[in-house]
């Protein structure tokens, strides 16, 4: 009998883009094509730059009054985030 190597599509995409160091890149852009959506139009237009490094989102955000509400939500952000792609992507959110 012969031992099988047989792994899941899941695990092999997730192993391919730990391989080649695209993890980050990869989830930044799940991010950024959902954030509209998770966050709302307004929130969206005023977000000039969305980036994840080490499990950090880092947000930049144009409008002081809207950077400042959003600092007392970071948490909310992470875990609409993490529900919505259904793993922990982030750790921690950072608003500039």
């Amino acid at each position: 009998m012969r031992h099988s190597n047989e792994q899941s599509l899941k695990e092999v995409l997730e192993a391919l883009l730990k391989a080649y160091r695209i993890e980050s890149a990869v989830n930044t852009a799940m991010i950024k094509a959902s954030w509209e959506k998770m966050m709302g139009k307004t929130i969206a237009k005023h977000t000039s730059e969305i980036q994840l490094r080490d499990k950090k989102l880092f947000l930049k955000i144009d409008l002081p009054a809207l950077r400042h509400e959003l600092s007392f939500a970071k948490e909310k952000i992470k875990s609409n985030i993490n529900e919505e792609f259904k793993i922990d992507l982030i750790e921690e959110v950072i608003i500039r």
